[in-house]
This record gives structure tokens, sequence and C-alpha cells, in this order.
């Protein structure tokens, strides 16, 4: 049976190289697949094909250091959107950690639905937190929240150690946090408004899910498409939080961090190429 890397390199060649590679070129190809993203060198494949640069390139000996020059330009676009998606998640995280404990005047807010749900009962039943009315939906999601964290037999037991809001949003996934922001959208709207301009919730969910997207795009090694868009709604929305991404990026930028250092010199073996 043909393994995943013979059948990525068969997508490749019938789909985006102009000419066919000799067994030492598909040989390198091969090795190349099992050490680095596919979908980024398919992304920079596709690149170097339809750009300039393809129409250029002898048949095949060039190829390959081309294709690994587009390649870590998206690693360095990749790194250069860590200060946003970590921005972006810091700020919301915190944002409604703090809110729904305002809201509901007890740190451990989910707690209650916690509790029903150990007992094997259902979060709907929960129609108030320490005196706060809560929707329903609100309820059951944050069970399936609850659930997604600990596991349906509560087997990881991370929520019962939870003393806080912030450790209780730290374990949640992005989409939960929006998740939270929607069914709490009468607590967190007034947020969402810049001088006489209200956020609708149609077009929070957009934007935030845009960022989402792109987030786990870049943390799954994917190429990220249109990342002019993804910026603009991350500044968009942090903006409404009175955060400015791009006072934050610059200081990051400014920074001068430790520099890496690497013990092992560089070698032949290590799948290197020359552009």
């Amino acid at each position: 049976m043909a393994d995943s890397s013979y059948e990525f390199l068969i997508h490749f060649f019938e789909n985006y190289l102009p000419f066919t590679p000799t067994p030492g070129q598909v040989d390198d190809f091969k090795k190349d697949l099992s050490l680095v993203s596919p979908y980024l060198m398919e992304a920079s494949l596709v690149e170097v094909k339809n750009g300039a640069l393809g129409k250029t390139l002898s048949q095949g000996k060039d190829w390959r250091p081309a294709i690994f020059q587009v390649y870590n330009r998206k690693v360095a676009e990749h790194a250069q959107l860590f200060p946003v998606f970590h921005s972006f998640e810091t700020a919301f995280r915190s944002t409604v950690a703090v809110a729904l404990e305002e809201y509901y005047q007890i740190p451990q807010w989910w707690d209650i639905i916690y509790k029903r749900l150990r007992a094997a009962g259902d979060a709907r039943t929960i129609t108030q937190i320490n005196g706060k009315k809560i929707a329903t939906d609100a309820s059951h999601s944050i069970g399936e929240i609850i659930f997604a964290i600990d596991g349906q037999r509560f087997q990881r037991c991370l929520v019962s150690g939870f003393s806080n809001g912030f450790q209780f949003l730290e374990c949640c996934e992005l989409s939960h946090v929006a998740r939270l922001i929607e069914d709490h959208w009468f607590l967190f709207a007034p947020k969402f408004t810049r001088k006489k301009n209200k956020l609708s919730l149609v077009h929070f969910k957009a934007k935030f899910k845009v960022v989402r997207e792109a987030r786990n795009d870049v943390y799954h090694r994917k190429s990220v498409a249109r990342m002019t868009g993804v910026v603009s709604h991350a500044e968009d929305l942090l903006d409404y939080l009175g955060f400015s991404l791009n006072f934050v990026c610059s200081k990051v930028a400014d920074s001068v961090p430790q520099e890496l250092r690497f013990a092992i010199k560089i070698r032949a073996d290590h799948r290197i190429w020359q552009v």
C-alpha cells in the first residue's frame, strides 16, 4: 500500500510540477516531506509554479531551493503573526474571565453546572448562578466546555481544581471563548461600541471566526491566505477592548530577545539546500 508521502508526491507531480522529475528528484522530495509540513510545502510549490520565478526555472534542478525559499518565507510570516494571536487570545480570555466573574459575583461561576453534570444532571436545568439569571443555551454551552476540558467521564479531573476564571478560560479552546461571549452577548455588547457605532453579534462572530481559523491554520502549520484581513479583524476587535495591536506589536518588534544558540554544526545530511 502506498504511504502518505507517496500520495502527496503524486499529488504534487500531477498537479503542480511542469516537468517529470527524475528518480533522484523524487527521492529528494520524499525525504523533504518527512521533515516539513506538507501543507506549507504544497502552498510554496503552488506559489513558485504560478509566479514569475516558476517560468524561469530549468527542468527541475532549481526547483527545490526555490520552493524552500518560499517555504521559509511562509514560516517567517507565521512567526510574524504570533504576537497578533498571542495578543488576541490573551486579551479575550482575560476579558471573558473578568466579565463573567463580575457578572455572577463568584470566582467559580461554572461550579454549579459542573456539580450538576457530576451528578448526571442536565446543564440546561441551571437557570441561575449565584442569583443571576442564565439562559439555558448558556448553561448548556458551559456544560459542553466542561466536558471538552475534563472529558465526558471527567477522567482528566481539571475543572475541579480551578479556583478562578483565568484558569478556566486558559483551558478553553478559542471557539469556547467566542461561544461564552455569544451566549452572554447582553453582557459583552456594550464593550463593542465605538462612538455611536455598535458591532452586531453577527459581525462579531464573523470577525472572530476569521482570526480563530487563521490562528488554527498557523498552529497546524498550514498556509494562511489574506494575512492583511486577519490582522485587520484582530486589530478591530481588540480596539473595542481598548487594546492597540499596532502599539503592542511594534513594541514586540523593538524588543531584543536573547539570541538562539545552536550547538550542532550544519551538515550535508541535514537536508540543507542552497539558494
